[in-house]
């Protein structure tokens, strides 16, 4: 382990790093964001159409 990490640390901060992004995608700023790209698209569709 001189000089490195271990496997161990690695898959560690791996998983970390997963689950940190899972609660980010999954927070309660997801549902705004779902809402301000509907409105987007209906404003878009609009212009198109």
């Amino acid at each position: 382990m001189l000089g490195g990490m271990s496997e161990n640390y690695k898959l560690y901060a791996q998983k970390q790093a997963e689950s940190r992004a899972a609660r980010l995608a999954s927070g309660p700023l997801r549902q705004q964001l779902e809402d301000i790209l509907q409105f987007v698209r209906k404003c878009e569709f609009a212009w198109v159409g």
